[in-house]
């Protein structure tokens, strides 16, 4: 079994983070590597997304649990252009209790499709690297304050 984790400390208090990543299609919101989220509804299936990322790339994937209390989901792929299996991961958002920050981790367990058994550690770091740590990175981004504003320099005009 192969597995990719990522984590992130944001400047923000759990409830609003929590209000920011808690909803299953909320990615497009902050994550800057996915454009879409759709809920799809099939016979004897519960929650479904189907994301589209920057790339084109479109996943499907199924809502297994979700707990506001704890402020964590997971989900599985159904469908998806990487070559894994039993893929299932989940995104947890706990507070810093002594600064009143938030830890986001994002985990995933999966095996690789037939064929592709020797990819594990390149897949891995992928998923961490490039949609895990990149949407965490997100994410945070949208808790910074706004820039400050620099007003234009004034032009002087010739008479």
């Amino acid at each position: 079994m192969a597995e990719a984790y990522a984590s992130q400390l944001i400047q923000a208090p759990a409830d609003v983070v929590w209000d920011r990543v808690g909803g299953f299609d909320s990615l497009p919101r902050w994550h800057p590597g996915v454009v879409s989220s759709e809920r799809v509804t099939r016979p004897d299936s519960g929650l479904l997304r189907r994301l589209t990322t920057r790339d084109g790339e479109v996943y499907l994937e199924a809502r297994l649990a979700y707990d506001s209390n704890a402020r964590s989901y997971a989900y599985e792929m159904v469908e998806g252009p990487l070559p894994v299996r039993d893929y299932v991961a989940k995104l947890r958002v706990t507070p810093v209790t002594a600064t009143g920050q938030t830890f986001v981790e994002w985990h995933a367990t999966f095996r690789l499709a037939p064929g592709h058994e020797g990819e594990a550690a390149a897949l891995s770091q992928w998923i961490r690297e490039e949609f895990f740590a990149r949407g965490l990175r997100g994410l945070a981004h949208t808790f910074l304050p706004p820039p400050p504003r620099v007003p234009a320099p004034e032009l002087e005009w010739r008479r």
